[in-house]
């Protein structure tokens, strides 16, 4: 029983120990976050100087959006939830944005977005001019099929006409042959009873 309550003090002092280390730890990262929190960098504006506490405040409420929503709004042109993307105003924005936020985190995004729509547009456009190219091609192809239908159609009557008036001329020589043949019998049986 002796050897028991000897270890259980120890442990008790263990965790008392343990308790006062975290309990020191935590005040050390309340402390430095504090004074993280109260240094902060000097805010200057166009002309150098330091901004007052009065234009920091009302710069925080005069802004819109930040740069990252006005950019995720611009991606939501391009994506348009399944539509056909709008690149004229997805181009528009971003040329906007690329005024609000010249030297911004999103700024060669949006740069290389404008590329990217400038060469969609012109492909789009260069497409549009090749479909009406080959449209136009198409329907001359398909009159000239038409044509040569007409002309298939045309030469296949005068064929069969001209099939027929053969077949009827064929009929027409076996039947002469036909007749010469009996005459030529009716022939030579007159000249053997004339013999």
């Amino acid at each position: 029983m002796y050897v028991n309550v000897q270890t259980e003090c120890a442990g008790n002092a263990g965790v008392k120990q343990l308790l006062r280390f975290c309990k020191t730890l935590i005040l050390c990262g309340i402390i430095l976050l504090t004074l993280a929190g109260c240094s902060t960098k000097a805010v200057m504006n166009g002309k150098g100087s330091q901004n007052t506490r009065d234009e920091r405040i009302s710069a925080i409420f005069q802004k819109g959006p930040s740069e990252q929503q006005d950019f995720d709004e611009i991606l939501n042109y391009l994506s348009n939830d399944g539509k056909e993307p709008k690149y004229s105003e997805a181009r528009v924005r971003l040329e906007e944005f690329l005024e609000r936020f010249p030297d911004g985190k999103w700024t060669p995004a949006a740069r290389s977005l404008i590329v990217c729509v400038d060469r969609i547009t012109a492909l789009q456009a260069q497409w549009k001019q090749e479909r009406q190219k080959y449209q136009s091609e198409n329907g001359k192809l398909i009159k000239e099929i038409e044509g040569l239908r007409g002309g298939v159609r045309q030469s296949d009557e005068k064929t069969v006409a001209e099939v027929l008036r053969l077949q009827q001329e064929n009929e027409q020589l076996k039947k002469d042959i036909q007749q010469l043949k009996n005459l030529e019998i009716q022939l030579e049986k007159r000249e053997k009873m004339l013999r």
